[in-house]
């Protein structure tokens, strides 16, 4: 009975696999042109650095967008709205919570130098994907009211 039990286990588990290959497989995930992860994607208005498979369970994966003439300290709480929709399975959206902006202070071992309103920096947010499966992200940043820019690009989240 117990062997039974443990081969029923076993085979859920290679189809469960299985099934996960043709999910993966059948999710558009987002590609370079020659076929490899695409590093970085968008435009100059609004761009970031993609890695189109995750791993599940990575609660808050920071997401760190970019826009060419962006200003951490011009724009302290940056107008970008980030969601994520499952396209392979209904799923609710799952909307980022709070957007930060980000300065290049990071760069300096001795502390930044004094503040320039146009040193570059980024906006940084974060996802808290719920399930495994093919997950497409979109982001608006909204410089203005009539300059509005989108991203979208689609991941494989494994399980």
């Amino acid at each position: 009975m117990s062997r039974l039990l443990i081969a029923s286990f076993l085979l859920g588990a290679v189809s469960l696999s299985a099934s996960d290959a043709v999910g993966e497989a059948a999710c558009p995930v987002t590609r370079a042109p020659d076929g490899s992860e695409p590093g970085r994607v968008g435009t100059p208005q609004l761009w970031a650095f993609v890695t189109t498979h995750w791993k599940l369970g990575f609660s808050g994966r920071k997401l760190p967008y970019f826009s060419e003439g962006f200003s951490p300290y011009k724009e302290g709480e940056p107008p970008l709205a980030v969601v994520a929709r499952r396209l392979d399975s209904p799923a609710p959206l799952v909307w980022s919570n709070r957007v930060n902006s980000a300065g290049p202070s990071f760069l300096y071992r001795d502390g930044p130098p004094p503040r320039k309103p146009d040193d570059p920096g980024f906006m940084i947010t974060s996802l808290s994907i719920p399930t495994s499966g093919c997950w497409e992200i979109a982001a608006r940043y909204a410089r203005t009211r009539d300059k509005i820019e989108t991203l979208t690009y689609t991941v494989w989240v494994a399980p």
